[in-house]
């Protein structure tokens, strides 16, 4: 952790609350030197002289707005983090329309909890965003997220990390992630930082595609290929010619087809349907799927060379139950789209809706959350958007790893060994394979979480860092 930062803290005198300042005070000191002032004309006069680590605004400041207040600190420093600090137990909904310059928000009554999350993400976006060299890539990075990606959270920040380094290659990419976990805006992203972002960018998604049409739809066809061939038509292949080319849910692709796209991967070339020739394409590919393709593979549904072809540099984008910290700034984001321009009565959005959101398994990740919140504003009859305009149905909270193994306890006696052996499975398979948030989960070392894998015998795929810490 940087312990020489230096940050500028904006506390208005006429909304000035005291104790909220002396809290933040006292744990921002820990973490370096604070400067304080009580109004927007000083905030600028400290900023254009001096670059900050953080700036910390008082969500009250914003009834005093300075009406460029954004502008102007963009111009001065674009990259600068801004963290908003309340102790009120909901925001102005104002802060919505400031969400791509936000950092994050510190919650006074969990200030040390959210102060040290913060901290440490600052910490990696700072290195990430000096280790950016090209143009293009800086211009993709915000506080609140990097190109059209919201979040700042560390599995996002070592996402952005490799997409930049991904981009710069030609190499084939794998993505894998749950559906709603945003592959398509990865691959998007991957194309728009790359050599060919002038050239065509070509999506299709495999499994939406009925089977008897979509060797059509990649490689084209020639009049007269079949009935209904009036004319020629060019296949996604040559239409993403010297661009790249997304296939979207490639585990779904029929095996006839993968032996097809195989051939073109070794040899560059396509054969439209009904042509006796063939055509040379200039292609960079990148493919996803959320399913298993090794499991896939063992099931005779995905071919093994095809496999290895394509996951020559593979890109896993974490699920939303392991990147929490960015709900709040997707919350602020989808809310400013959904107010925006809109005749809303909402003032104001309680906090215990985010932890609403924090509690809830989203199988369908950043897409099921945007779709919830929609419904959210359209159900709230008042000035505050809180838990109580969720549907019944969207408030069942999923159960925590601990709770699971109780109820599986509770059911039948079992061996001490196999409920603990079934917790660290679940949790796992829960947290996508983190060691680190499955040894805070479950209260034990890492150490001692390799040392029970290992007598377990369990199957995962480790995603945080190599093991360390006390035994437990």
């Amino acid at each position: 952790m940087n312990s020489a930062h230096e940050f500028l803290m904006l506390n208005p005198r006429r909304r000035k609350d005291p104790q909220s300042e002396k809290v933040l005070l006292e744990h921002l000191k820990k973490y370096g030197q604070v400067t304080q002032t009580s109004d927007w004309v000083s905030l600028f006069n400290y900023v254009s002289i001096h670059a900050y680590s953080a700036i910390f605004i008082s969500c009250a400041a914003f009834a005093d707005e300075h009406p460029l207040w954004n502008n102007d600190l963009r111009r001065v420093h674009p990259h600068q983090p801004i963290i908003l600090f309340s102790a009120r137990q909901d925001f102005d909904v104002r802060i919505a329309g400031e969400t791509s310059k936000l950092f994050g928000v510190v919650r006074i009554d969990d200030i040390e909890t959210s102060l040290q999350t913060i901290m440490e993400q600052l910490d990696k976006y700072t290195e990430f965003s000096i280790s950016l060299g090209s143009k293009t890539s800086k211009k993709l990075l915000r506080p609140g997220g990097f190109g059209d990606f919201v979040g700042n959270s560390l599995p996002m920040l070592d996402v952005y990390r490799q997409l930049t380094r991904v981009a710069a290659s030609e190499y084939t990419v794998l993505i894998q992630g749950e559906s709603g976990s945003g592959k398509e805006l990865v691959a998007r992203t991957i194309h728009q930082l790359s050599e060919r972002r002038t050239k065509p960018f070509v999506s299709i998604n495999c499994a939406a595609i009925p089977e008897n049409l979509l060797e059509s739809e990649l490689f084209g066809f020639e009049k007269g290929a079949f009935t209904g061939a009036n004319q020629d038509k060019a296949g996604k292949f040559e239409l993403a010619n010297d661009g790249t080319l997304f296939l979207d849910e490639i585990g779904d692709m029929p095996l006839e087809l993968q032996v097809k796209l195989l051939r073109v991967l070794e040899d560059g070339k396509i054969q439209p349907l009904g042509s006796v020739r063939e055509k040379s394409v200039n292609i960079r590919l990148v493919t996803a799927t959320h399913k298993n393709l090794p499991e896939q593979i063992t099931k005779g549904l995905f071919r093994e060379d095809l496999h290895y072809r394509l996951n020559v540099i593979p890109l896993k984008l974490p699920p939303l139950r392991s990147r929490t910290s960015d709900l709040t700034l997707l919350v602020l984001f989808y809310l400013e789209k959904l107010l925006r321009g809109e005749d809303q009565t909402i003032k104001r959005v309680s906090w215990d809706l985010i932890e609403s959101f924090a509690n809830m398994d989203l199988h369908g990740n950043v897409r099921e959350l945007e779709n919830m919140l929609t419904r959210s504003v359209f159900q709230s009859d008042g000035e505050l958007l809180s838990h109580s305009s969720l549907n019944q149905e969207d408030t069942t909270e999923s159960h925590s790893a601990t709770d699971t193994v109780k109820a599986i306890a509770e059911l039948t006696i079992r061996p001490l060994w196999e409920i603990e052996k079934d917790a660290l499975q679940f949790t796992l398979t829960r947290l996508n394979g983190n060691i680190s948030q499955a040894a805070s989960q479950l209260q034990i070392s890492r150490t001692a979480i390799y040392r029970k894998i290992k007598k377990y015998k369990l199957n995962f795929s480790d995603n945080s860092a190599t093991p360390g810490g006390d035994d437990a």
